[in-house]
């Protein structure tokens, strides 16, 4: 019903949201009676309710402000998240109807709620557009008929009750139930009541249709919260619950809530990718993990592939039917086609962690396509029944146009026959070359034992999750499988990785990177063609014995088998930035965007090797980037507080780092640097000692706190620090040594350092 600007209100020098009513509904508005709507709506004062400012017209054209929210909307959340964590969904659903809840005790309706107009910022839920709705209904100069009178819809049909469906005059508070049971519907089973039909069928569905019980579709839904949301999509309006403070008792008394029904933002499931956060522990200086994933919609700017090459988005493949036991298999299945279509010579194929962000999204294939800069996109659909799969895939044009479809059908265990016949039936479509050498380079690594192959996919699935909990379900996944085939080079590879992701993070550095280097080492035994065997190697190589020259040339190895391999490129040019090569690693970075456009990860390590090379301005604008697609994207330190800091923007800076704090929710190293220069130590000294606590329970490098203490001034502890790292052999130590350090510039002139700097730069483990 609007358009939508953000601007500076130049009175209070602050960014709001300022949305205009488009001139064809104008015309048909009484602009007094607009401002007296918007007024009464205005007056709501609630902490999940983001207010009205101010309502007027310029010109005919009738507007209101509102403040500018950072974060992102539920939709977006969804999108590139699916369903949620129960807990996670039981807090915002809690807001939300407390929200509900206030709004119509001042007799405010709001008339359209859905994930859109649920706003998430820092760790709240926020319902924006209160009362406009009503406000340009009430305002029509039609009154006989309302809003409807000049074509425009009141309300969402995916989350509209039945009577306002049906236009039924008497619409009160209790549509606004129905909406928030639709929406909590979708939070939880990750997809509205009904799906996939028109407008109009959506609202006769809404009228005539009964929606499928909530626990058939997410089964671990706690009953009380599947009977409270089937009661609010109740048809009459008397049957469900009659007050939003009906919804926030029954979420307080679900035990998951924590008591009280407000818990703490958990950390969501990771999909393709999670996120590390460890606090103060470098996390995982070589590998790709950092980040929450794949932000926000509408970032322009996306690279197409050159005319003559073709280019194609293998998208999350849908798991129908919500059997959380095939979600590994769906994901899968995802990212081996992907790797198998990605070596075939004439087809660029688009990297995961663009294409996850569009994992149960609404948006149409052409604005898909569009965003990932293709020709073409590959969607399937996985239903299953006990061991029995069926496997639907399309294949479509950038403009939605089907261009080839097939159904497989066969055991979960069959995954190796579907990849292969999927693959060579989408280069048969597009006329691409299967040859015996790409042939090959799909199959490197592979085992021929298909439990083996069953217990491999369970592992990627959980190592992407990237938790702590994750981590460790996939080495043992590794382990089995590996018990089963030794020579499956394609587990060696992967137990290496997760060990490498485990390092820093969650686990003293040293043994785990060395674990890493064995496992990577038995995958080049097994198979030596295999690309992320080389990879993972050189990176180990770099950790775990210090050893730079050989590390590079392994991943020179990797990348020349795979020169495609987001994964490669990510990792090798994250290398060359931590041994002080910033110049190398920025065209490989380059490489990685145009593969992997949508990546807030990539975007951002990008920022990081700016902030090393010296170039702030420009990381800090790389650094906006990421954030413009992820606005809660990590990697071991906040990279804009850093560059600001460097540039003497030290208030800047804080706010930085106190951003950073409020979406980890834990202590930022950094902060205490941007205090140490602005004079501030008690401040300093409060960081500090808040991550000693912390190393307690939890691995932090060492090299954290003596980074801390020598900006401080404060030598002697900070020696002591990087002392027990070299005893620890901490790789982040050897990765400070490499520069003209921000972090230890105050020890440019103590012997002691020189000493120590000469002797780390010389060292390389044996073990």
């Amino acid at each position: 019903m609007s358009r939508v600007f953000v601007a500076t209100e130049t009175a209070l020098g602050r960014t709001v949201v300022v949305k205009v009513l488009p001139a064809d509904m104008s015309g048909h508005l009484s602009i007094e009676r607009f401002r007296r709507e918007i007024s009464i709506a205005a007056r709501l004062q609630h902490p999940h309710v983001v207010p009205l400012l101010t309502a007027g017209e310029v010109d005919g054209l009738p507007y209101f402000t509102m403040p500018f929210v950072e974060g992102e909307s539920l939709r977006t959340r969804l999108s590139r998240q699916g369903e949620l964590p129960v807990p996670e969904a039981i807090r915002i659903l809690r807001e939300v109807a407390s929200a509900l809840a206030y709004a119509h005790a001042h007799d405010v309706v709001h008339r359209d709620i859905k994930p859109d107009n649920v706003l998430l910022s820092g760790g709240a839920a926020m319902v924006t557009d209160f009362g406009v709705a009503k406000a340009v209904d009430a305002a029509a100069t039609d009154e006989a008929s309302g809003i409807t009178s000049i074509g425009v819809a009141l309300g969402t049909p995916a989350y509209m009750a039945p009577e306002q469906a049906s236009a039924d005059p008497l619409v009160d508070h209790r549509a606004d139930i129905y909406a928030w049971g639709a929406m909590a519907y979708e939070v939880v089973t990750g997809q509205p009541p009904f799906t996939g039909r028109t407008p109009q069928g959506m609202l006769a569905a809404h009228v005539a249709e009964e929606p499928e019980d909530i626990s058939r579709r997410r089964p671990s839904t706690p009953s009380a919260l599947a009977e409270l949301v089937m009661r609010c999509l109740a048809k009459r309006p008397a049957d469900r619950p009659q007050s939003a403070e009906e919804l926030v008792r029954a979420l307080d008394a679900i035990p998951s809530t924590g008591g009280g029904g407000v818990t703490p933002v958990t950390r969501p499931r990771g999909g393709r990718i999670g996120r590390l956060v460890g606090a103060g522990g470098i996390a995982v200086a070589l590998l790709l993990a950092g980040a929450l994933w794949y932000g926000m919609r509408g970032r322009s700017g996306a690279t197409t592939a050159s005319p003559d090459t073709m280019s194609l988005a293998v998208l999350p493949i849908e798991n129908v039917g919500g059997d959380s036991a095939k979600e590994y298999l769906a994901d899968g299945l995802t990212g081996e086609l992907a790797g198998d279509l990605r070596q075939t010579a004439g087809l660029q194929v688009a990297g995961d962690l663009s294409t996850s962000r569009f994992e149960h999204t609404q948006l149409p294939p052409e604005e898909i396509a569009k965003e990932l800069g293709v020709h073409m996109l590959l969607t399937g659909r996985l239903q299953s029944q006990g061991s029995r799969i069926r496997l639907q895939m399309q294949l479509q044009d950038a403009t939605g146009k089907l261009l080839w479809s097939n159904q497989y059908d066969g055991q979960d265990k069959d995954a190796f026959a579907l990849q292969d016949k999927i693959t060579s039936a989408v280069a048969n479509e597009l006329r691409v070359v299967l040859s015996p050498k790409t042939v090959a380079a799909t199959r490197a690594g592979r085992t021929e034992s298909s439990e083996a192959h069953d217990l491999y996919l369970h592992a990627m699935f959980e190592r992407n999750k990237l938790s702590e909990q994750g981590l460790a379900r996939a080495v043992t996944y590794f382990k089995q499988a590996l018990d089963i085939d030794p020579r499956y080079a394609q587990a060696w590879a992967g137990l290496a990785y997760a060990y490498a992701m485990q390092a820093d993070a969650y686990l003293p550095s040293h043994p785990l990177h060395l674990l890493a280097k064995k496992a990577a080492e038995r995958g080049i035994e097994s198979d030596s063609m295999l690309a992320e065997a080389h990879i993972i190697y050189g990176a180990s190589l770099g950790s775990a014995d210090w050893n730079v020259q050989a590390a590079r040339a392994e991943l020179e190895d990797g990348l020349a088998l795979d020169p495609r391999s987001p994964e490669g490129l990510l990792t090798a040019g994250n290398f060359l930035t931590v041994i002080g090569e910033t110049d190398q690693a920025l065209p490989i970075l380059d490489r990685l965007i145009r593969v992997d456009p949508l990546s807030p990860v990539a975007a951002l390590v990008r920022a990081v090797a700016l902030d090393f090379g010296g170039r702030y301005e420009e990381a800090l604008r790389q650094d906006s980037m990421a954030k413009s697609l992820d606005p809660t994207v990590v990697y071991f330190d906040a990279w804009d507080g850093f560059a600001l800091r460097e540039l003497g923007r030290l208030e800047e800076s804080e706010q930085a780092y106190l951003k950073f704090q409020a979406i980890t929710g834990e202590p930022a190293f950094g902060l205490a640097m941007t205090y140490a220069r602005m004079g501030k130590r008690d401040e300093a000294m409060k960081v500090i000692r808040a991550l000693e606590a912390y190393a307690e329970d939890h691995w932090v490098s060492p090299c954290v706190l003596a980074a801390d203490y020598a900006s401080l001034g404060d030598g002697d502890r900070a020696m002591a620090y990087l002392d027990d790292a070299f005893r620890k052999k901490d790789w982040v130590l050897r990765f400070l040594m490499n520069y003209d350090s921000a972090y230890l510039r105050s020890l440019d002139d103590d012997p002691r350092f020189v000493a120590l700097r000469k002797k780390v730069l010389a060292t390389t483990w044996k073990d």
